[in-house]
């Protein structure tokens, strides 16, 4: 099942029945990413235990990456242009329905704190939504958002960009200081070219980025 939430221009909650995505297909406006983008890889971080909650967050019933058609279109010129300077796209996420988000939340206010060494040594669970690497609510679930990165298509290993995924720290922002210049200058390499695309990053964290000048009228909250 599928919910389909009205989020901008609209003037009421409409729900919608269908099959899970993972048995039959996807709402119209959407698609697996895998199936547009040449060579891409993906490890969806939040279907698993390698994250910042150290857990599967609620939600992620299957394990390919979804994207709204725009987005994933866009997502293919990127691996095009990157194809022959050796680089291929790994995406850790992409479609993040609404239940996650408030997963997310329901951790921040429990007593867990096991991961913090790992994901967020410098600051506290409560400073993860005070300096706004997560909110309420996620360009993720309009699906025209993801978290990704590059890998050589020689060797198959990840580009160093100085930092894991979700690191959720000041090092991780896209221009930070703090890493060396070829890890920057790597991550402004995948910069340029989801910008030529026309995706647009999120300054405090190298690997998220958004298409730009797109519309987000409705969020999908695929459903078991």
């Amino acid at each position: 099942m599928w919910m389909l939430v009205c989020v901008s221009g609209c003037t009421q909650q409409t729900t919608r029945t269908c099959l899970e995505p993972s048995m039959s297909g996807l709402p119209a406006e959407f698609c697996y990413a895998d199936e547009v983008v040449p060579l891409l890889r993906f490890d969806l971080k939040y279907a698993g235990y390698d994250n910042f909650v150290g857990r599967p967050i609620a939600g992620y019933v299957g394990k390919r990456p979804i994207l709204r058609k725009d987005a994933a279109a866009a997502l293919r010129r990127v691996a095009q242009e990157l194809r022959p300077l050796g680089y291929g796209l790994l995406i850790w996420d992409a479609y993040r329905p609404a239940r996650a988000m408030r997963d997310f939340r329901m951790w921040s206010l429990s007593e867990d704190d096991s991961s913090r060494s790992i994901f967020y040594p410098r600051i506290t669970k409560q400073g993860i939504y005070a300096g706004h690497y997560i909110g309420n609510v996620s360009e993720h679930s309009w699906g025209i958002a993801v978290d990704i990165s590059l890998y050589d298509l020689k060797n198959g290993k990840l580009v160093d960009m100085g930092g894991r995924h979700d690191f959720l720290d000041p090092s991780s922002a896209t221009d930070s200081t703090e890493v060396s210049p070829v890890q920057r200058a790597n991550r402004h390499k995948l910069r340029d070219a989801m910008r030529h695309a026309g995706f647009e990053n999120y300054p405090k964290e190298w690997w998220h980025y958004r298409l730009s000048n797109s519309r987000p009228w409705y969020s999908y909250d695929f459903c078991t």
